[in-house]
């Protein structure tokens, strides 16, 4: 048998996807062609999903106008990156930007000819929206604090941007039967979902020794369910072989017929877990022996330490201090993940004038703004008071919904909206609820399943009549050491469900509690209390 050898690195690979473009080029006039039909008539929705999907484009509901996807990768963006993005907005008159669960910006609303027009420059800027979606690795998700936070194990930042451009620089190569995601997290808090992906790797510090953690085959949807933990801590020089392994193990069982169970959480509950994790080191050990995938990493996501000058206080809220003394992250959550073009305007402006200030994505539709002196973190608090979104309930989780997405059933941004509306108008403002996560049918865009408190939208016939309901899920936990799903209590009218929020917000300000403290203590007394919402 013989061993190819690889060396991986950031050179090679910019060198690769360089290459790659050229391909990418050739597939952006093909779609063109393809969506001139899909426009015309002359194919189904469908179809043109099959081809869309790869390109990172979706049709919205009318089928007249677009959404595009921009891989940032691990939502490590900077200003250049966002400029680019402001131009767009600009240029086709967009109202606003969508950072999405999954660290990517989607831009909306778009008329066909200027969304290939924007996949063009995008390209020639290496912002790449190929594998946006459809059957392929999607963007690597990553702690947005990796390499700022304190208590972190270490930065893995270069890892996760390393594999997510290995992914990108061979796209066009992948034949998997189903989405694939792998995650890297810089502690146990597991900020990137690491123990919900089909690989995800979770820092750990070892007498000083850096090691992962590595979870297999866990994804969320119908039938989602928690990844299995491989058995023993891996050195990060593995971390290629256990990606490999992934893949192949995908490819070699994964279900290439059954879209609807395809993904590779069906391979677990087919095999059990035990088998599961036996034939995944089968696939690992055939990795190791016939390939060689060294690696070397980059620097150039390290922090840049500026003249900190004049002190502010260092006490905000929406401020986290990081691990280098003096220096602030920034937090900044539109209302459902969603920053008008104005707003986006305001926010560079001020960024063009702090060339250290580093931009990353969250998972929870967020921008973290880091690497701030605390007087130009005062300053960014001051001009985002309009946006900013302080409480725990403010910052909840939507997915767009209806009716923007076309397979979306409930409009999850205006129950988001009437939710947060309704605690305005009793003038209800403690931060006691945890923010909800709703997804606007079973996809689970928003994590509902891993939520303290999340929605999944549908419809139901209630007294006949076909009525918006959500069902509600409760008690889900993301963190490693006890990963747990959210359990489904059943439905309520989309009408109702402010009225339950603000009830029993009130309720546990009474009892001086929070929500998680609350349905473990009082479990058939929260059961009651639901009771009188479910239809």
């Amino acid at each position: 048998m013989v061993m190819k050898k690889e060396t991986i690195s950031e050179a090679i690979l910019n060198e690769r996807i360089i290459q790659a473009k050229e391909i990418y080029k050739k597939d952006i006039i093909e779609f063109k062609q393809i969506g001139y039909k899909f426009i015309n008539g002359e194919i189904s929705s469908s179809e043109f999903k099959a081809a869309s999907g790869r390109m990172g484009v979706y049709a919205q509901r009318n089928g007249q106008k677009f959404m595009l996807r921009l891989r940032i990768l691990s939502g490590v963006s900077d200003f250049k990156t966002m400029k680019l993005i402001q131009d767009f907005t600009r240029d086709y008159s967009l109202d606003f930007i969508h950072f999405t669960t999954r660290q990517t910006i989607q831009l909306h609303n778009l008329e066909f000819d200027d969304l290939i027009e924007i996949m063009e420059k995008s390209l020639k800027r290496t912002l790449i929206s190929q594998g946006g979606g459809g059957n392929f690795p999607r963007n690597v998700s990553l702690s947005p604090l990796s390499g700022v936070e304190q208590g972190e194990a270490f930065d893995v930042t270069p890892y996760a941007v390393l594999v997510n451009k290995y992914f990108l620089s061979q796209m066009n190569t992948y034949r998997l039967p189903r989405k694939f995601k792998a995650a890297f997290s810089n502690n146990e808090r597991d900020s990137a979902n690491a123990s919900i992906a089909d690989i995800g790797f979770v820092a750990v510090n070892k007498n000083g020794q850096k090691y992962f953690q590595v979870y297999i085959g866990g994804s969320l949807g119908p039938g989602g369910d928690i990844s299995v933990p491989y058995d023993d801590l891996i050195d990060p020089k593995d971390i290629f072989y256990h990606i490999e392994a992934a893949l192949h193990l995908f490819q070699a069982e994964g279900d290439y017929h059954n879209k609807g169970k395809a993904r590779m959480r069906f391979i677990v509950k087919r095999m059990g877990r035990e088998n599961f994790l036996q034939c995944y080191k089968e696939h690992l050990e055939y990795v190791k022996k016939t390939r060689k995938l060294d690696y070397e990493l980059s620097n150039e996501y390290s922090v840049t330490i500026p003249d900190v000058g004049r002190k502010g206080s260092g006490n905000y809220p929406d401020v986290i201090s990081q691990k280098q003394k003096n220096l602030y992250s920034v937090v900044l959550h539109p209302q459902g993940g969603i920053l008008s073009s104005k707003d986006l305007d305001s926010l560079l402006c001020f960024l063009d004038k702090i060339p250290d200030a580093q931009i990353r994505l969250s998972m929870e539709e967020s921008m973290v703004i880091r690497n701030l002196t605390s007087v130009q973190a005062e300053e960014l608090l001051v001009l985002t008071k309009e946006i900013r979104n302080s409480t725990k309930l403010s910052r909840s989780v939507s997915c767009i919904g209806t009716p923007i997405c076309q397979i979306g059933i409930q409009s999850s941004q205006e129950l988001l909206e009437n939710i947060l509306n309704h605690f305005r108008k009793m003038d209800f403002a403690e931060d006691i609820l945890p923010a909800i996560h709703i997804s606007g049918c079973t996809n689970s865009c928003a994590r509902h399943q891993m939520a303290q408190i999340g929605f999944q939208g549908k419809k139901k016939r209630v007294d006949s009549i076909v009525t918006d309901v959500y069902s509600l899920y409760t008690g889900g936990n993301i963190t490693p050491a006890n990963p747990i799903m959210a359990k489904s209590r059943g439905d309520l009218k989309s009408d109702d469900i402010p009225g339950f929020l603000y009830d029993l917000a009130v309720l546990l300000r009474n009892r001086s509690l929070e929500f998680d403290e609350f349905i473990k203590m009082y479990e058939a007394e929260f059961e009651n209390f639901l009771g009188k919402y479910l239809v």
